[in-house]
């Protein structure tokens, strides 16, 4: 995503701070990367540090939404939503509360994945046109 002023976050931050990399593998795949002029996430996946899938999600989250790139498609790193604090309840509230709260954190993530298999769909169907 964008921070302040439109600047991107790069994509070593991102996949240090998401947990991909330790700061030394970064260092070292950013050392490689100067020596070598090749982009970043190329690097990555080069040295055996990341996937290519793990490139294309943080590709896709620095870039705000879905993205297609030389890894595939994708719509960037899906993480759970924030869990709220529980309220106080009554013994009795526990058990309805504790299955709405999962039946509500289900559907967003059947929502989720409703939008990703659309997307897969989408780019198969043009990529069967295109053969």
């Amino acid at each position: 995503m964008e921070l302040a002023h439109g600047i991107r976050r790069q994509l070593g931050t991102i996949m240090l701070e998401e947990g991909f990399l330790t700061q030394a593998q970064l260092d070292e795949a950013l050392v490689e990367q100067h020596r070598s002029s090749r982009p970043l996430g190329q690097v990555l996946v080069e040295l055996g540090l990341v996937s290519a899938g793990d490139v294309a999600n943080a590709l896709a989250e620095q870039h705000g939404g879905l993205l297609k790139s030389e890894y595939g498609v994708s719509a960037g790193l899906l993480r759970p939503p924030p869990v709220p604090e529980p309220a106080p309840v009554q013994v009795g509230d526990l058990d309805r509360r504790s299955l709405v709260g999962e039946l509500d954190a289900l559907r967003e993530h059947c929502e989720v994945l409703r939008r990703g298999v659309a997307l897969l769909e989408s780019e198969l169907e043009r990529i069967r046109d295109s053969v």
